[in-house]
């Protein structure tokens, strides 16, 4: 098996929201450039393990992280945690879209210029560069090119995903943490979040937490299972052999 280049390092992970353990003992490598699922049953842990990677757990009340998260980038190894990074460069490397649609309530070019001009400084020719860009790449482009200025709102559910998809990749990330990103959606939408998780991969690095088998046996290269916390199972390369591996995933849990 080839030697995979890590751009995540997790060793002795654990995670406690309320004085509730949630994540215990996690040691784990996210390999660059490729579409690793983290899977497992409700409550196993999936979410706040990918909450890990951004430092988004530290939004709740009462949340504790331990151990050793490492991040390898092109110019060293940093530790997120250990103030090696700023939170706003940590989050704009390792950007998450959410489970469900999180549109501004502003118009749809709005949505993806807004944190460009505001947090990073982006002129507003760049921005909106920047604007067509991310749409593009994230396959909204002729759908709402001629309608930048009408409310996100308006725009289906399937179509709002994508424009927080566009917005993420607005901000040129190394990473791209999913949380469930088709679950809330119906068939034809979902579909669509597919194939544009298709087209992103091995172009970005992809997390993404999901309970849909066939969805895992479609777009995974690694598959991660946790059960109470822990990491039960894990499985590299499956797709080597997808057709097989959707026989056989019910057996890692």
């Amino acid at each position: 098996m080839e030697t995979l280049t890590p751009l995540f390092t997790l060793r002795g992970v654990g995670v406690s929201l309320g004085g509730r353990r949630i994540l215990d003992g996690i040691d784990l490598d996210i390999p660059k450039g490729r579409a690793t699922f983290v899977m497992g049953r409700s409550g196993a842990g999936k979410t706040t393990l990918l909450r890990v990677l951004n430092r988004l757990n530290e939004c709740f009340p009462g949340s504790e992280t331990c151990g050793d998260v490492r991040l390898h980038l092109e110019r060293g190894v940093v530790r997120p945690y250990a103030g090696e990074l700023s939170l706003p460069e940590l989050r704009r490397l390792v950007g998450m879209v959410f489970q469900h649609p999180n549109v501004l309530p502003m118009s749809i070019g709005k949505n993806i210029a807004m944190p460009l001009t505001t947090v990073h400084g982006f002129g507003r020719d760049e921005a909106m560069d920047a604007v067509r860009m991310a749409l593009e790449e994230a396959q909204l482009w002729d759908e709402v090119r001629d309608r930048l200025d009408t409310d996100a709102r308006t725009l289906s559910g399937g179509q709002q995903q994508r424009l927080c998809l566009a917005r993420t990749l607005a901000m040129r990330p190394e990473v791209l943490l999913l949380d469930e990103p088709a679950s809330s959606l119906d068939f034809m939408s979902a579909k669509g979040i597919e194939e544009l998780l298709e087209s992103l991969r091995g172009r970005y690095t992809l997390v993404v937490v999901s309970h849909g088998l066939e969805f895992a046996a479609r777009l995974a290269d690694d598959i991660v299972v946790l059960r109470d916390g822990r990491v039960h199972n894990r499985v590299r390369d499956i797709s080597e052999n997808r057709a097989a591996w959707l026989d056989g995933l019910e057996t890692l849990f």
